[in-house]
């Protein structure tokens, strides 16, 4: 009988380290993507609370670098891969030298319901998608600038963002993102700043800048060699694939896009929400 007390509680112990780790503090890195949207469907709302500090600064740190390094890019087309409550589409859009569309990604659904209710004052400069799985669904060199801000960290690795994030990203474009510092305690997650601009140039990625950003994260800027004239203005049509056979074949209707294609049908939510 003893046996079975001790083994319960050792039982006991070892889930809650699981627990602990993996899913508050890793949040959900190794669970697969479904399971880690859920976790952040659970948390979607009380997300922005710890954040406020950090954020009170987005306009200087984050809108102002982005629109002086696009300043020759009339109508910029910009990518935020994981975009959570849409902190980096908030930034941008409030300022007013912004004159672009942003297309936001998250596993999340319930993330991309707060970004909808956040940005609900700038519906045509925002285009929100759920997306959970690699590739990304656009061609090559679409974008004038590519961001995944306090994400990587809980990616279960980083090559395959950066990646997809470089074929996308036009030549002469921008990317800006964030390492997380060893402050954050994820040891198992950190890179140290030498590493990850060595990351970052097997990748591809040139002109790399390391900025103090906040306690958790540095600041990111990088670019992609090469010249192409701006991305611009697109519709969604012209840039989305279809998930299911990779055509651009995409038609939207007041509620789904519906590949002509593969037949297939991508729901759109009454938030605006395309489900990928």
């Amino acid at each position: 009988m003893m046996y079975w007390i001790v083994g319960a509680v050792v039982f006991l112990i070892v889930l809650y380290i699981f627990v602990d780790r993996e899913i508050y503090f890793y949040e959900g890195t190794h669970l697969g993507p479904r399971l880690q949207g859920w976790l952040y469907d659970r948390w979607a709302k009380k997300y922005d609370q710890g954040k406020q500090a950090s954020q009170a600064h987005d306009a200087e740190m984050l809108a102002q670098p982005l629109l002086q390094a696009l300043q020759d890019v009339p109508q910029p087309f910009v990518l935020d891969l994981a975009t959570g409550t849409g902190r980096l589409p908030l930034a941008l859009l409030r300022a007013p030298d912004f004159n672009g569309h942003i297309l936001a990604l998250d596993i999340s659904l319930g993330m991309l319901e707060q970004a909808a209710a956040k940005l609900a004052d700038y519906k045509t400069g925002v285009t929100l998608l759920r997306q959970t799985g690699w590739p990304l669904p656009f061609p090559d060199e679409s974008f004038d600038l590519v961001c995944c801000l306090e994400a990587l960290e809980v990616m279960p690795e980083m090559e395959t963002p950066l990646a997809e994030l470089f074929r996308l990203l036009r030549p002469g474009g921008m990317l800006l993102t964030s390492r997380g510092t060893e402050a954050s305690g994820r040891r198992a997650k950190v890179v140290s700043a030498p590493d990850f601009v060595r990351l970052l140039e097997r990748q591809g990625f040139t002109r790399i800048e390391i900025t103090p950003w906040w306690k958790l994260f540095d600041r990111v800027l990088a670019c992609k060699p090469g010249t192409l004239p701006p991305a611009g203005p697109r519709r969604l049509d012209e840039v989305l694939l279809c998930p299911a056979c990779g055509r651009q074949a995409l038609t939207e209707t007041p509620d789904s896009l519906h590949c002509r294609q593969c037949s297939r049908t991508l729901p759109i939510t009454p938030e605006g929400i395309i489900l990928l």
